[in-house]
């Protein structure tokens, strides 16, 4: 007698199993991330800076900048800025700004800031 209503449940349930043509992709556990690699990326992940602010070179051997102020340029390169902090010029034509950041040079005298 329970033959038949095993026999009828394990029917049932094989057509519930989906065909191994159908595979699900495995899921990472959430604090994992993908277990896919990741394409590489042409930049190797280094992205380029978005330059929004510029230091304009005026005369006198002076330096506008963004917000509007003036500073000396200093002798060996760079300048200082109004609180005393020194801009240091990076060696390839830009400079460094306190914050770690790199502007390039503008081509005129000045430079691009990100």
């Amino acid at each position: 007698m329970r033959l038949l209503p095993v026999a009828l449940m394990s029917v049932a349930l094989s057509a519930c199993v989906s065909s191994g043509g159908q595979q699900a992709a495995p899921v990472p556990p959430a604090n994992l991330g993908s277990s896919q690699a990741a394409a590489p990326s042409p930049a190797t992940g280094a992205q380029t800076p978005t330059y929004t602010r510029r230091v304009t070179a005026i005369e006198g051997g002076r330096y506008r900048l963004p917000d509007g102020t003036t500073v000396a340029a200093e002798p060996g390169g760079g300048f200082r800025l109004s609180n005393g902090v020194m801009v240091p010029p990076d060696g390839t034509g830009g400079i460094i700004l306190p914050n770690g950041a790199r502007c390039v040079s503008d081509g005129a005298g000045g430079y691009l800031c990100p």
